[in-house]
């Protein structure tokens, strides 16, 4: 059973561990829901089922459990643990790790859309992107909590150091990332 001291907090809430692995599985099954009532198939469309597909190009871009756009969720989780961890100093790890892992769920809720899949999609010398499999909004909340624990582990200058790394990496790799993106959403042709 997990306890903390509720009066340095303020907060009451979930403290076993059985409650905690609760909301997060029903967080997890919210996302999925929503993705299935939004159409986002389970696995990929194109008959294959891989742990990893590197090509953007491909069919199984953004369909598959990982692909190159994973790193960019482990930032996104590395940069939950920076706002999470300022904004909520006393939660317990437990309930950050709850907020990341809600917090991706939005997140991958809202990247499925219409609007957002026609606005990456559709962005200047980018991929085609025709939104995530259910499968892949999984994986991606998972590299979103592992981007999460990397930042709260690490100490500062090397978690900036791995974030730009990973930024680089998905540069060199597919010509994409945080900051091409950025600017291709902006108009730049990079």
């Amino acid at each position: 059973m997990i306890h903390h001291d509720r009066s340095r907090s303020g907060l009451a809430g979930p403290t076993s561990l059985p409650v905690q692995v609760a909301i997060g599985l029903a967080i997890l099954t919210a996302m999925a829901a929503w993705l299935g009532w939004m159409g986002r198939p389970l696995t990929c469309t194109c008959g294959t089922l891989a742990l990893w597909d590197g090509d953007p190009y491909s069919p199984g871009a953004s369909q598959q459990f990982a692909d190159w756009y994973s790193a960019l969720h482990v930032m996104f989780g590395m940069g939950l643990a920076v706002f999470i961890g300022r904004m909520a100093p006393h939660w317990p790890l437990s309930w950050m790790v709850l907020a990341t892992l809600a917090s991706s769920a939005i997140w991958e809720a809202m990247e499925n859309t219409p609007v957002i899949i026609a606005l990456f999609g559709n962005a200047p010398g980018t991929p085609s992107y025709e939104g995530d499999s259910i499968l892949n909004a999984f994986g991606d909340t998972l590299f979103v909590a592992v981007g999460f624990l990397l930042a709260r582990g690490l100490p500062a200058p090397l978690a900036l150091i791995t974030a730009l790394a990973l930024e680089g990496a998905v540069a060199f790799a597919i010509n994409d990332g945080f900051i091409l993106g950025s600017l291709r959403l902006l108009g730049v042709s990079v």
